[in-house]
């Protein structure tokens, strides 16, 4: 059984990213065609979760929950079990696509605004030559398109389906749709297509290395500021809070 660690109640995977796509792999072999959840939880996750029910829920029922950001790391260390690994979301897409080249899986993009998942795809396929990415769809598509957008993915029957709609609506989106999707796996993946798109630069990797991501994309977009005022709030809960394995939900 896989080593968990509960941050204000959401259950997070520790593993290293070699071992998430050895993990991947077997969901995709297990899985035919049931749509395994695939979540990448960071302090927004946790804290939105604090406040949604429906989100909270959601993340329980992912098959593989990756720590996705240094707010998460901080939080193993406080309770003396430290992550393995922290998994940028950015890495956990490139590493499935690595694999997917090498094992012959296809891949679905969903998400992005305008050209941008068709972007995301050029990019990665100059990356993985032989990666089988069968199609892809922006991801500002109204309700009365929705059953379109889900029959071509499932005419194609990916392998992978990567959503990247924001949190929690890609999470929300695939837990709706989770039984009628026709894919292995789902795994929102926030805004990695802007990044591989070229939309946004990443950051350098001495920035990565000392987990100031989040920093670099404030700076880049200062439009994010709103989201960043949990982070304090957060910090608050997890170094002062008696027992931060629980969340609001549980008595």
């Amino acid at each position: 059984m896989q080593d968990k660690v509960k941050i204000l109640g959401v259950n997070i995977d520790n593993i290293t990213e070699e071992e998430a796509a050895e993990k991947t792999k077997e969901l995709i072999e297990k899985s035919n065609k049931s749509c395994k959840l695939i979540v990448a939880p960071n302090v927004e996750f946790i804290m939105q979760a604090q406040k949604d029910k429906e989100f909270f829920d959601i993340l329980q029922t992912a098959e593989l929950a990756t720590p996705d950001s240094v707010g998460v790391i901080l939080a193993g260390k406080l309770q003396k079990k430290p992550f393995k690994q922290r998994i940028p979301g950015q890495a956990y897409f490139r590493k499935i696509l690595e694999t997917a080249e090498k094992e012959g899986w296809t891949v679905y993009l969903l998400g992005g605004k305008g050209d941008i998942p068709q972007r995301a795809k050029q990019n990665v396929e100059k990356l993985y030559p032989k990666l089988k990415i069968v199609g892809y769809h922006e991801g500002y598509f109204e309700e009365d398109t929705e059953e379109v957008v889900i029959e071509e993915i499932n005419k194609l029957k990916p392998n992978i389906l990567f959503v990247a709609l924001g949190a929690p609506r890609q999470e929300k989106w695939i837990a709706k749709h989770r039984k009628e999707l026709k894919v292995d796996v789902a795994a929102g993946q926030g805004g990695t297509f802007d990044y591989e798109a070229g939309n946004i630069k990443r950051a350098p990797k001495w920035i990565q290395k000392i987990g100031m991501e989040w920093l670099w994309r404030l700076i880049l977009q200062p439009s994010r500021i709103k989201r960043m005022i949990v982070l304090p709030v957060y910090l608050f809960k997890i170094i002062f809070t008696k027992d931060i394995t629980k969340s609001r939900w549980e008595k």
